[in-house]
């Protein structure tokens, strides 16, 4: 099989589908992001979810409006082109139901593909017939984008016919005047409460360095702790200095970056972790491991640390490293701040994407066709509801 050709440029506005922005997650982090950096206004952008937390009822409910949604837009919108945000597993299952609608109404569309999981979820999770179609749904659409380049050499090997550029996430720059680290320390982790996030081997490591530092506190949010979490804590008798506050509206979670010590996501699989990137932009000194988008993000030593997954001990001795060591905080924070300023910026992001869209025929303008300001989110769900 040949290579796709050149993708069709006659589009004139965006539909974009992805997950309730009222959620969590990742890619709410991303088309948040978008949102308010301007996209909306730069462009003639629709945006409509197909995803909400909540039951199994709930989850089929929203899938179904979203399908429906999606099928109005394609026939009332002009000449869009489909812009579609999915992870793995059900995520992928309920977008790849808007690509055939795509397809079937003629539209491009891109798949922005997030989460870390995704080749698990093909090789592993996958039987040959799900294998064919995920084939299928990548390989025609007019542009698959990847988080980082080894995402792109991954997704190529499930797609080889496919058309994969990176397109790397990117953050807002915080005003660091507002930053008011807290005297007692305090290690962060924002993510997942599983262990794929590697909590527990993050819960384990902080047990050995706790005797060391009596006034260090690990704060884990992410939801509500998981019973395996809860028991493992107890275990370590951890039970004072572990807090679990949920997950953070963005004044919360902004205010946590500004106190925190250390930031730490020692996960087993990762695209572009959206957490991480977030805690570099507020000067923070940073532990990781090298998995998905990761090393492109961080050196070790540079501009953070980095450790193996599952490496308990390892992990451990970072922690206890930079706790001990606020010079190497401060130059290690400094430095992550610098590499998202340059490489990592929101507006960069919007940069390269906007270089998508333009190839597409979409230009960007600040006011939409017939001399009216671009819709916001909440309109444009509304406008297709």
């Amino acid at each position: 099989m040949t290579r796709r050709t050149e993708p069709v440029t006659n589009c004139r506005s965006v539909l974009m589908v992805g997950t309730d922005l009222a959620g969590t997650g990742g890619i709410r982090a991303v088309v948040c992001g978008y949102i308010g950096a301007g996209l909306f206004e730069r462009y003639r952008c629709t945006y409509v979810a197909t995803h909400r937390p909540g039951s199994a009822w709930t989850k089929a409910a929203m899938a179904v409006r979203g399908w429906w949604r999606v099928a109005r837009a394609l026939v009332t919108l002009d000449a869009p082109l489909v812009h579609v945000q999915t992870a793995s597993r059900a995520s992928f299952w309920r977008k790849s139901v808007v690509c055939l609608l795509a397809r079937t109404a003629g539209r491009p569309y891109l798949v922005h593909v997030h989460g870390g999981e995704f080749m698990k979820f093909y090789a592993e999770e996958s039987g040959p017939l799900t294998q064919r179609w995920i084939r299928h749904t990548l390989s025609r659409a007019a542009l698959v984008i990847a988080l980082s380049e080894q995402w792109r050499g991954r997704l190529l090997a499930i797609a080889p016919t496919a058309r994969i550029e990176v397109l790397p996430n990117g953050v807002a720059l915080p005003d660091l005047q507002r930053v008011r680290r807290a005297q007692e320390p305090a290690l962060l982790f924002v993510g997942d409460l599983i262990r794929a996030k590697g909590l527990h081997d993050l819960l384990r490591a902080f047990g050995r360095v706790a005797p060391r530092f009596p006034r260090l506190k690990l704060i884990c949010a992410g939801g509500q702790p998981p019973a395996d979490m809860i028991q493992l804590v107890a275990q370590l008798g951890l039970q004072q200095r572990v807090v679990c506050p949920g997950w953070l509206g963005p004044e919360r979670l902004h205010a946590e970056f500004s106190r925190a010590t250390v930031f730490a996501l020692p996960s087993y699989a990762e695209g572009m972790p959206m957490a991480l990137l977030e805690a570099m932009s507020w000067g923070l000194p940073v532990i990781a491991t090298p998995v998905g988008g990761v090393p492109q993000v961080l050196e070790d030593g540079m501009n953070g640390l980095l450790v193996a997954p599952g490496d308990i001990d390892a992990l451990a001795a970072a922690l206890a490293r930079l706790v001990a060591e606020p010079a190497l905080r401060d130059s290690l924070g400094a430095a992550a701040r610098r590499t998202i300023e340059t490489r990592f910026s929101l507006d960069a992001a919007l940069e390269r994407l906007g270089e998508i869209y333009r190839r597409f025929g979409l230009e960007p303008s600040p006011l939409a066709r017939g001399g009216e300001p671009a819709r916001t989110v909440a309109e444009s769900a509304r406008s297709v509801a």
